[in-house]
């Protein structure tokens, strides 16, 4: 596979950095063991035993091109599948191989952290959560009629969160809509619902909001919004996997998931190579092999908790399989991976890396490790401001999707399956 053009000295993007102040368990026991050494030279995953393997993939960028070893994992001989528990708590992911650690948001100025995910930061995402005015001015008329009465619990709105042009023209009657149904609906089920209650009256009208903006908002490809609540990792040498032998190894779902929309031809070159090529991680372009997953290209992950459990257990499990897929297939870290907490009515944005490690460092056989960053405040749904801030922190990542994501996913990924 040539190296794609264009793929050498490219200038890092620049980084503003102001304003920075501050489930289901299923053990797959066929594979528990891990990955033997022969599965990274014969393959795995694809339609055919004698197809030729996916062909290799080179840097585009920066040096962060992790060295590939064939996968190991630790014995699990001390006890048995039944006898260990689940993964409940983020001090249990720290001790799976890959570790899985959380950290403050301000560590985004290390040195040692990514330039990419500098950039996720301080271009898209740090402006966007820390701007007040968030509400569109066109709408300040309706919604004092709404919320600025004393009957009203979850108003009244302030004047100084009003600013012009936040949404196109034909835009404004259904993100209007949109909200107060969110508002409603959150102050009706708040404390006295099931989490799938929670994701379908409150958080899916506010991811729709992102699909229906027109181009003059987002500009680009179509994204799409997608209920991936019943899809499972998949193959299970994605799985996270446990170094003491206490828990079990991971496969939790997510809730919700931010993704590019192809073309018809570009989902059948996709689908297409798969028949060709023998995949490292899966016959699929990221960690599932659901029929109506495996070839979408997902971005940023939603996870979803209204019973006072944490949401970053399943995102994290979620994201080390999406490293450990861009490992196996031996493309590189350049990109962060943003993901979305929903506690509630909190929305909090976190950025994962993947951090190489030296071979002092290295625990259960893997040369990375996966670290978040955050909770960068997205807003909430207690009351109108609070959603249009959600949505407005959801445009700027949508932007990043667009202008970031998408560009090194057709580069990278696309053309890797399309070029012979």
């Amino acid at each position: 596979m040539p190296r794609p053009k264009g793929s050498k000295n490219k200038p890092e993007p620049s980084v503003d950095m102001t304003g920075f102040d501050d489930e289901e368990w299923q053990e797959d026991q066929s594979t528990a063991a891990g990955v033997p050494p022969s599965a990274l030279q014969h393959g795995f995953g694809g339609a055919f035993d004698d197809a030729p393997l996916l062909p290799p993939t080179t840097p585009s960028g920066s040096s962060s091109s992790p060295s590939r070893q064939p996968p190991t994992s630790p014995s699990k001989s001390a006890s048995s599948a039944g006898s260990r528990k689940p993964i409940s708590s983020k001090q249990h992911l720290a001790q799976m191989s890959p570790s899985v650690s959380f950290h403050n948001i301000k560590q985004i100025k290390d040195e040692s952290t990514p330039q990419a995910a500098k950039v996720l930061w301080g271009k898209y995402i740090a402006s966007a959560a820390q701007e007040s005015r968030v509400v569109p001015s066109e709408l300040k008329a309706p919604l004092e009629t709404e919320y600025n009465t004393p009957k009203k619990t979850n108003g009244p709105i302030a004047n100084n969160v009003y600013a012009p042009r936040r949404y196109s023209d034909l835009d404004l009657s259904s993100v209007l809509e949109g909200v107060k149904d969110v508002v409603h609906q959150a102050e009706i089920y708040h404390g006295n619902c099931h989490e799938s209650q929670w994701v379908s009256k409150v958080v899916t009208p506010i991811m729709s909001q992102i699909q229906k903006l027109r181009s003059s908002v987002l500009g680009g490809r179509g994204i799409s919004d997608m209920n991936i609540a019943t899809v499972k990792i998949a193959p299970s040498v994605l799985f996270p996997t446990s170094l003491v032998n206490t828990f079990r190894d991971g496969n939790k779902k997510v809730d919700y998931a931010l993704a590019l929309k192809l073309t018809s031809d570009e989902d059948m070159v996709l689908k297409s190579a798969v028949k060709k090529y023998r995949v490292p991680g899966g016959a699929s372009i990221n960690q599932t092999q659901s029929d109506w997953t495996a070839f979408v290209p997902m971005f940023t992950p939603v996870e979803v908790k209204v019973d006072g459990s944490d949401p970053l257990i399943q995102l994290g499990i979620w994201v080390s399989a999406e490293v450990e897929k861009r490992y196996l297939e031996a493309y590189t870290f350049d990109l962060p991976f943003p993901a979305i907490a929903v506690s509630n009515h909190q929305w909090d944005f976190w950025i994962a890396y993947a951090e190489e490690l030296s071979v002092k460092q290295q625990q259960g056989g893997k040369s990375y490790r996966v670290r978040f960053l955050g909770p960068i405040d997205m807003g909430h749904t207690r009351n109108a401001t609070g959603v249009f801030r959600i949505l407005h922190v959801l445009k700027a990542i949508v932007r990043w999707g667009l202008e970031v994501y998408e560009p090194d996913f057709m580069e990278n990924v696309f053309k890797r399956y399309s070029e012979d």
